[in-house]
This record gives structure tokens, sequence and C-alpha cells, in this order.
């Protein structure tokens, strides 16, 4: 299915969530921590599947100037946004997960297309009439350090010395009206263009995407390989090129549909204090830290213009559906290509925050074959940044399934033979468990597989066979759907 005809920016996309019953749309609500507290309730009350939040009227601002929650939070929203929806309310996550990664081992980068104008420029404010907080940008949280633009964002840089572009998800506050600060952790390829800049004691020039279409979004919270760009990565999603504008103040490349983009400067030898955020980790880790100033030079908007926000706090949370999903398959492609074999299914938890715990179900082959997955599954990226546990089941159990996945821990694992404690792994001052500005930290991998030497022998699982259930669902079929709810 061609992704591209299906929609073309954010304003498309949000069209086709609204046709499908995945869009709410609230008036009224405060940008002084209302829409992040309302945000935060919806998804505790509901988990799973929750709709995508659109803010309007917001008080002290244009009616038609709105803020988005939860863009990709869903099954379904995922699905639409990839061009592999299949219509069903309800969407088996491994099931998406397995055509999601068929499509993707189709993809191949496509660079983009630079064009001479397109919607972003609707609007364009420069010198003393830049004022980022022209627009609704939020407090999300109630202890938050200030108002944060960037969230659900895309960071673009450039490598001052190979010259690819990178475009990540790091968080952006407001100072003043032309003044923002960004925290990027350590080992981040954005951080990493960043210092270069810094260290040789030259501004970076930097654009901050603010209403993001969701094929960049995704590009920019999967870690791509080192040294191609998300914009070709997106494109790649998109079946086509996307299209971009020169940025007239910073030369990098600005997408032409985005909503709202900033452009400016990093400043060396110019700190301020950023923070503190309430993170993906649940927590306020890190605290206040200074970090370098960014100038905004330039800002450009559509017509009334959409914030895109995320809002971390405590699981479950608005946006981890996508960040979850794309991490279990990065990590699932990761693990297929250092030839360990048979690796039947992968999870990043939203319990976990979507980083510290992980699942890999495989088909055992041989002895020592689980603990091998367990290992490299610990490392290899996107799980090998701040993740806690790492635990290897067999291919019975579903990777996605906690239920499943504490039921194999609790009856197939001896933790005096099946624990391993690693040390000294990359962490990150945003882990609550960072207590100095060394940023280790310790992981436990467990191995939660039938002992590879009794497959044969292990007490045989309580349950209904397969070939017997299709028995049942043929005599009972509805009476079953009518009692679970389900068409």
């Amino acid at each position: 299915m061609d992704q591209h005809k299906r929609f073309r920016d954010l304003r498309e996309f949000l069209a086709l969530v609204e046709a499908a019953g995945e869009l709410k749309t609230l008036e009224g609500i405060g940008w002084d921590k209302e829409m992040g507290a309302i945000t935060e309730m919806v998804y505790r009350e509901k988990p799973v599947d929750s709709p995508a939040l659109l803010f309007k009227k917001i008080p002290g601002y244009p009616d038609d100037y709105r803020c988005l929650y939860g863009m990709l939070a869903s099954a379904r929203r995922f699905g639409l946004a990839m061009g592999i929806d299949s219509g069903a309310k309800e969407v088996a996550r491994m099931e998406l997960l397995g055509t999601y990664r068929a499509k993707m081992k189709q993809m191949q980068p496509i660079a983009p297309r630079v064009v001479t104008s397109g919607p972003v420029l609707e609007n364009r404010i420069e010198g003393d009439a830049v004022d980022m907080l022209k627009f609704p940008v939020p407090i999300h949280h109630e202890l938050d350090g200030g108002r944060y633009i960037g969230t659900a964002c895309g960071v673009i840089t450039r490598d001052p010395e190979e010259n690819w572009v990178n475009v990540g998800t790091y968080r952006v506050q407001v100072m003043d009206r032309n003044i923002a600060l960004s925290y990027i952790s350590q080992g981040k390829q954005g951080r990493i263009q960043r210092d270069k800049y810094l260290q040789a004691g030259k501004a970076c020039p930097i654009a901050v995407v603010v209403g993001i279409d969701p094929l960049l979004y995704l590009a920019a919270r999967y870690q791509v390989p080192l040294k191609v760009s998300e914009f070709d990565y997106a494109g790649g999603l998109a079946g086509e090129p996307v299209e971009v504008i020169e940025g007239p103040f910073t030369g990098l490349p600005i997408p032409a549909h985005a909503e709202i983009v900033l452009e400016g400067d990093v400043l060396p030898d110019n700190e301020a204090l950023e923070g503190p955020f309430g993170e993906w980790t649940g927590y306020y880790a890190g605290a206040a830290q200074s970090e370098p100033v960014i100038k905004i030079h330039r800002i450009y908007h559509r017509n009334n213009p959409i914030l895109t926000c995320a809002a971390s706090q405590r699981p479950p949370h608005s946006h981890l559906f996508e960040r979850c999903f794309i991490r279990a398959s990065g990590l699932w492609d990761k693990l297929d290509k250092t030839d360990c074999p048979d690796i039947k299914g992968v999870w990043v938890h939203e319990a976990g925050s979507g980083r510290t715990f992980n699942v890999i179900s495989i088909r055992q082959r041989y002895y020592g074959h689980s603990r091998q997955a367990a290992l490299l599954a610990s490392q290899l990226p996107p799980a090998g940044y701040v993740n806690r546990f790492t635990v290897v089941v067999d291919e019975d159990i579903d990777p996605s399934n906690l239920y499943d996945v504490i039921w194999a821990m609790g009856t197939r694992c001896n933790p005096e033979d099946d624990l391993d404690i690693l040390r000294k792994n990359w962490s990150s001052r945003l882990d609550p468990m960072a207590f100095t500005d060394r940023l280790y930290n310790s992981r436990v991998i467990i191995d939660a597989c039938i002992p590879f030497e009794h497959r044969d022998d292990f007490p045989k699982v309580a349950q209904t066979s397969p070939a017997y259930k299709k028995t049942m669902m043929e005599k009972y079929g509805d009476l079953i759907r009518e009692i679970v709810g389900r068409p």
C-alpha cells in the first residue's frame, strides 16, 4: 500500500485517525499543567488503545492553535501511520509487529527532495518578533522547571566533519521568548554532533520541528544506523522523498509540511539551568543542570498550527506504545543480524518505561542458546541504553504478555543458576539510580527458558490444545465472542 497517497502530513493523518474513531477533541483546557494531567489520567484509566487527544480553544491563545498528545499511542494509529492498518478495532501486538517487520525488510532509505516552498512557510517570524510563547507551550507536570515546547519533536543537527544530518527526539525548554535549552543524553547522535561544534568553540546550527509528521517522528524515535539520516529513513517509510526546505538561517533541511519549525544556534560557552522535567523513567531524575543556550533566530509555522506533545510520567503514558513497538522491532532486527538463531518474538515493555524490561522468546537449539540471546539483547541498540532486566523465554511464551512472562520466570527459572548481573553498562543522568556523575548501571539477564537438557521431560503445560480450541470455537464461537465482548 502506498503510504504517501494515504496522508501527506500531520493534518491528513489526523483526518484518518478521526475517521477511525481514534481522536478526541477537547476545548477550553489550560496549558499550565491541565493538558498534561488530563492526558495522564486518561491513559492511566485506559492504558491500551486510548484515543489521541487534540486540545483546542486553549485559554489565552487563538482558538485554532492546538496541542496533540498520544499521536501514535495505539496499535491502530501506528498501523494507520505505517499503511498496514487492517481496519480491526483490536490489533494483536505480535501480529502487527510481524507485519511491520516484513514491511521494514523491504524498505530502502530515500533521500529527501529539496523544494523552495511549503505550508510551513505560511508564517515567518524573525528578529525581535521571535517569541516561542506565541504558541500554547505546555507545562506538562506539576514539578516541571518550565514550559517545554519540544517533547514529541524532531531536533535537527548536521555533523560538522562528515556532513550527515541527524534528527532526534530531545526535550526543549523555553527560557525566554527567543532562548531555549535542550537536554540530550550522553552517547546520543545529536549530542555527539552538537559537542563537536561546541568543543571547537563554534555555534552549532539547530532546527527544532515542533509539529512533526508521524513518519519523521517514528524515524527520530528510532535508532537508525549511524550516518543514515532520519530524513532518508522517513522517506523509505513513506515510499517517496520527504520534501524539505533549506533553512534560511541554518542551511539545515526543514520539513516543508511541518506545523512549526524553530531555527537557531546552540551557543558555545553560554549555559543556563535546564529542567527538571518528568521523564520516561517516571521520575524527575537528573534534577536541573546546566545546558548550552539555544538562541532562536527564526520561527516558521502553518496557519492554525498544531504542537505535537509527549508528557512522560509514571507508566502508562501517552507515548509508550510506539516507543515500545519500534524498539522491539529494532532489537529483533539487531539480534537477527548477529546470527543468533530462531528468535521468535521480542517486546520492550511499557511497564519498563520502554527501556528497562525487555523480553526475547526463542526456539532453543543448543546448550547456551538462551544465555547467548540474553547477553546480546542486553547490549544491542536500542536496548543497550539504561535497561535493567532482559528476560529470555521459550517460543510458547508471548513476550508482550506479562502474565506469560512472569509465569515463565516463576516456573522455569532457578535464580541460583539462571540470573547473571552485568556491570558498568551504558546509563544516563535520567536514570533515577544514577547517584553520581559516573553514568554506568548494572543489569540482570534472566534465563526463563526450560533447561535445554529437560526439554523432553519437563512437566506438560495445563492448557487447552490448539486443536481443541478450534473445535470449541466451531461449536461455541458465537457464545465465547459474546462473553468476551468481541465481534
